[in-house]
């Protein structure tokens, strides 16, 4: 089983690939500051459906909105997400799951109110040593692929508890 996980962001969204859960692939991908919100979501939606055409995933996985957080941020996050899973799922046919925030730093911590920092503790050490190696630093995208990691390993459950999955 092959999986595309993305910790969306606007700034540095962090995406993993995971074949049989073992990771193959990662980047940042970061939108330009000098457009417009509207601009910049079609940006990572194009990006993370480019994506989807070269590594061609069983599933993609996306993390789902904390809904205790107030503010702008989260509707301009909350938009980014309905613009990625609008194209993916729609106009592309793939299988999108969204994770609660909550399921994902469980699977990460065995707790479901961790921080960024824990999650990047529970990273097995080859794979935060593959982040690092590629100059990834808790200022510069770490901690979005950590979150991606955890994701995808997420959805992997998820899809296993899953009853109309294959």
């Amino acid at each position: 089983m092959k999986i595309l996980a993305i910790d969306q962001s606007y700034t540095s969204s962090g995406i993993v690939i995971l074949e049989d859960g073992v990771m193959t692939h990662f980047e940042l991908f970061k939108t330009d500051p000098s457009k417009d919100i509207f601009s910049r979501a079609w940006d990572a939606a194009i990006h993370m459906k480019s994506m989807a055409e070269t590594y061609k995933p069983d599933h993609i996985i996306m993390e789902g909105l904390a809904f205790s957080k107030f503010g702008d941020a989260t509707r301009d996050l909350a938009g980014l997400q309905f613009v990625m899973i609008t194209i993916l799922r729609f106009q592309e046919g793939y299988d999108v799951l969204v994770i609660p925030p909550n399921t994902v730093k469980k699977v990460a911590t065995g707790k479901g109110n961790a921080k960024k920092e824990q999650l990047l503790e529970c990273l097995p050490v080859d794979v935060k040593e593959q982040f690092v190696a590629r100059g990834a630093k808790k200022t510069k995208g770490l901690y979005d692929l950590s979150d991606a990691y955890w994701i995808g390993k997420s959805g992997i459950i998820e899809i296993g508890n899953r009853k109309d999955v294959a």
